[in-house]
């Protein structure tokens, strides 16, 4: 999706408390950067979200605790298993360790060191017709304007992606049971048209039919370059996800590995370009899978309201592996304990196959 390339808010580091006080920027924004404040203060109508899209809206999409016990059981949908077992409806908040917590070594400066390690790598050889890769994830998500309040849904799902150099390929969806926070606004929920999915989707598409996430066009501005100046200008033609880069790249890099290996100089320079942006900040961390992973965060804050938005990146090779949203602070209009994650999601899966039911 185009963004306004002009930050809506100010961008704060994740040291420290991130609810903590902070000022707010007194410069004008643009039109499209009030319109999204002004949606920052009040709950949203509904939307159909696919995974991998985010919400940036501060407590807009909030219903679950990071530490909640709500689960369903269903087949294919806890991370990496296949028998019918409990999925977690909230996974906990990503817990970050600062790189540069007590060191004079900076962000930036990590960041541009993990660029030269993955320039150094040798490039992958495809073998296999398809890219395959699975994923799993859930969000929220809410309708504002129901009888009860406010009223969300969270749906876990487990998305399997065979795509081929043509840009044909088969997607398959599976979903769990919808979650719903207040048991007692379920039908307002379903009424509301929360629901982002049920049972199986098994898609077949031809040459060229593979879907990009909504809103976004890659395609035009593809091939990336390897010059980060030049990544960095094709960055904002497309998506800067409401002037959080670390999502655009992280989606950059998605699109860019779904049919095939990603060039490492591509990843060394999409590197190369979050070193370089203003506001981010960059931890280690352990998935909720178990895997180690760097993560780079962005927050925005709006009166006492922080959501940090992060990418993760699997330290050797430098290919994204998933993205949290999580809320600190104060939960807004919403009734929930924070911290709070609003959505996740977390490649399992990665690899080359010859056909499209083939799996690793």
């Amino acid at each position: 999706m185009k963004r306004d390339v002009e930050r809506v808010r100010e961008l704060l580091t994740a040291v420290g408390d991130p609810a903590g006080p902070v000022e707010r920027a007194g410069a004008e924004l643009p039109p499209r950067a009030e319109h999204t404040l002004r949606a920052l203060r009040e709950t949203r109508r509904p939307r159909r979200l696919p995974l991998g899209r985010r919400r940036l809206l501060v407590g807009a999409a909030v219903a679950g605790v990071g530490a909640a016990a709500l689960a369903v059981g269903g087949r294919d949908l806890l991370p990496g298993g296949e028998a019918p077992t409990p999925v977690a409806y909230t996974p906990p908040v990503l817990s970050l360790r600062p790189v540069d917590e007590g060191s004079a070594r900076s962000a930036g400066e990590f960041l541009l060191a993990f660029a030269r390690r993955v320039a150094r790598l040798e490039p992958e050889v495809a073998r296999g017709a398809y890219q395959y890769a699975k994923t799993w994830g859930w969000w929220l998500n809410t309708a504002g304007d129901v009888p009860g309040g406010v009223a969300s849904a969270a749906v876990p799902t487990v998305t399997e992606s065979w795509v081929g150099k043509d840009g044909s390929g088969r997607r398959r969806s599976s979903y769990g049971d919808p979650l719903h926070p207040d048991s007692a606004q379920r039908k307002d929920a379903e009424e509301a048209g929360l629901i982002a999915g049920t049972g199986v989707e098994d898609e077949i598409f031809g040459p060229g039919e593979f879907p990009t996430p909504e809103g976004t066009d890659w395609g035009t501005v593809a091939p990336f370059s390897t010059d980060s100046r030049e990544l960095a200008r094709q960055l904002r033609k497309v998506n800067w996800e409401g002037g959080m880069i670390v999502l655009g790249v992280h989606d950059l890099l998605t699109y860019a590995a779904r049919s095939g290996p990603a060039d490492p100089r591509l990843r060394a320079a999409a590197l190369e370009v979050l070193a370089d942006s203003a506001g981010v900040t960059v931890a280690t961390t352990t998935t909720w899978n178990g895997r180690s992973a760097v993560a780079v965060s962005q927050t925005e804050t709006l009166d006492g309201s922080t959501q940090r938005e992060t990418a993760l990146f699997d330290p050797e090779t430098g290919y994204p592996i998933g993205t949290e949203s999580a809320l600190f602070g104060h939960p807004r209009s919403l009734d929930i304990p924070v911290p709070a994650t609003l959505a996740v999601t977390e490649t399992l899966t990665r690899a080359r196959v010859t056909t499209t039911g083939g799996r690793p």
